[in-house]
């Protein structure tokens, strides 16, 4: 069954961070958009240039631009969707046009799709990510018990891209701070994974592909971490537009 497209309005715009930019769209086409799904991601269709309107038809002879973004917030009451625009650090369709847009302007939104991660019954969480994902670990953190140990793991460019998360003060967040480290940030994350049972916990990580493939060679052959407890996914790749990665993750699985 083909995703159901939306066609939404910008209503707001919040810079957030030299390199997060908050679009909230809405729409009376969220209505019955499924609540309970952030950390989820879902796909944004955006115009090609000159255009208002994108195409929301996914299998049109000249498709929208379309990427993959993480909800922050849905309010079924407005009919409210929030997402996060990576901005400032690299050049495409979707950034290019996040960073150009304003209040008025038109996307199309289709999903949301599964979640990564669908069990917060556990008693330890460690969850790593990066701009990119960031929402994705807010998300998650909203739906893990209060009683169970949850700690993040988080890089950023700089200290001005550290974003207030709500997700509750159970949530311990690390922030690794890229242009003052003297540590890696796989150093920070062994750290913090050393730290907790590894029988025992459930880590999620959203990040660039090569990071992914070193984090996960490090929790499983280097701390013994169950297989069955990861769960990972190649948000980005240095040097790779999006269209291609897509192909290459489904040709070889991170």
């Amino acid at each position: 069954m083909k995703p159901q497209v939306r066609l939404v309005k910008i209503i707001r715009i919040e810079s957030l961070s030299p390199h997060l930019r908050r679009i909230v769209f809405s729409s009376d086409q969220l209505a019955g958009f499924p609540e309970g799904k952030e950390g989820a991601h879902v796909k944004v269709l955006v115009p090609h240039e000159g255009e208002i309107y994108p195409e929301l038809a996914l299998d049109a002879s000249r498709p929208a631009f379309k990427r993959s973004y993480t909800i922050r917030s849905f309010n079924a009451q407005t009919l409210e969707l929030a997402i996060d625009f990576v901005v400032n650090r690299h050049d495409g369709p979707a950034t290019n046009w996040a960073v150009n847009a304003k209040v008025g302007d038109f996307a199309g939104i289709a999903g949301p799709g599964a979640p990564k991660l669908t069990d917060f019954s556990q008693e330890n969480y460690l969850l790593i990510g990066d701009l990119t994902s960031l929402n994705a670990v807010n998300g998650f953190a909203k739906y893990i018990p209060k009683h169970s140990t949850l700690k993040s793991v988080i890089t950023v460019p700089t200290r001005s891209d550290i974003i207030s998360m709500d997700a509750g003060e159970h949530l311990e967040v690390e922030w690794h701070i890229e242009d003052e480290a003297i540590h890696s940030f796989e150093d920070r994350v062994e750290a913090a994974a050393k730290a907790l049972p590894n029988d025992k916990t459930h880590v999620f990580f959203g990040l660039e592909a090569r990071s992914v493939r070193t984090i996960k060679g490090m929790l499983l052959h280097d701390l013994q971490y169950d297989r069955l407890n990861l769960f990972a996914t190649g948000y980005w790749k240095k040097g790779v537009d999006a269209d291609k990665f897509n192909r290459q993750k489904q040709a070889a699985p991170l």
